[in-house]
């Protein structure tokens, strides 16, 4: 657990950001935005805890048709969005806890060892709160033989991001309902996402689950596989700067949401503006 990680950021300080903006657009745009602040001469690896309103988030290779149910989405008042990480769609909701880390890129590390080594975070997490979970290779946890975690990650030439979703009371029928097409065999192009029965923390535990009680406990586990001391924070400027940049100018937009289409270009003049080399 001591060598988690990014063995040599293992001794700094660790910020912890618990921000959670009313908009699944504002909390993609921001996890993209800390990505970039790896950039920054005064960064410090993050965690950050964070939810979203009822949501659905493609991965940035797949096709929404092919994933979700758009018409029930809209009937519901389901966002439909999409992240700038890999990977299959997932459904959010107030009953979801997600997990960020963003630190500098591990010498020779693969996405494969970086989903291992952080998964081993939800595992402890699960454990403490009297849950066995096993590792379903290569980004998914799973609880007597049921989904109830997976993560999607990108390595860059200095940073390292991946995230987890967890799922604490998650409306499973919905996600179900909404994540539906995903299950039917298609042709396509775009990357497919791997169909899996999910379960909840609520459903293993046979009991309510309070949500700050598991933000806590998680934070332990963070703490602890990261051999490191986590100090709470607040967004530095700059990070509020690139996230309003990059909700306006990409996550608002159906075009990228829908599509995948924007133009990088426009963030590289942003950048440059400020004067900071930002790897894409």
């Amino acid at each position: 657990m001591s060598e988690m990680v990014i063995e040599e950021e293992s001794s700094k300080i660790w910020r912890v950001l618990e921000v959670s903006y009313p908009s699944v657009f504002q909390n993609l745009a921001l996890e993209e935005a800390l990505t970039r602040s790896r950039m920054l001469p005064t960064f410090r690896p993050i965690v950050r805890l964070w939810r979203n309103p009822p949501s659905v988030i493609v991965g940035r290779f797949q096709n929404v048709g092919a994933e979700v149910d758009v018409e029930l989405c809209e009937q519901n008042d389901i966002a439909i969005a999409r992240r700038f990480t890999g990977g299959g769609s997932v459904f959010h909701d107030m009953g979801n806890l997600n997990l960020t880390l963003v630190t500098g890129h591990p010498e020779g590390i693969t996405l494969g060892q970086l989903h291992e080594k952080n998964a081993s975070i939800i595992l402890d997490l699960l454990a403490r709160l009297g849950a066995e979970g096993v590792l379903v290779r290569p980004n998914s946890i799973h609880v007597g033989g049921r989904k109830i975690s997976g993560a999607a990650a990108t390595l860059g030439q200095r940073f390292a991001l991946w995230h987890a979703s967890i799922l604490i009371s998650t409306d499973v029928l919905m996600l179900q309902r909404v994540l539906a097409p995903s299950q039917v065999i298609r042709e396509t192009r775009s990357i497919r996402s791997n169909w899996h029965p999910v379960t909840t923390l609520a459903e293993v535990l046979h009991r309510s689950v309070d949500l700050e009680h598991v933000q806590r406990t998680l934070l332990q586990s963070c703490r602890s596989a990261l051999d490191a001391k986590l100090e709470r924070s607040e967004l530095l400027e700059d990070e509020k700067q690139y996230s309003k940049f990059l909700y306006e100018r990409k996550y608002a937009s159906q075009d990228w949401n829908l599509h995948g289409n924007w133009k990088s270009e426009e963030l590289e003049g942003k950048c440059s503006e400020a004067h900071t080399t930002i790897a894409v």
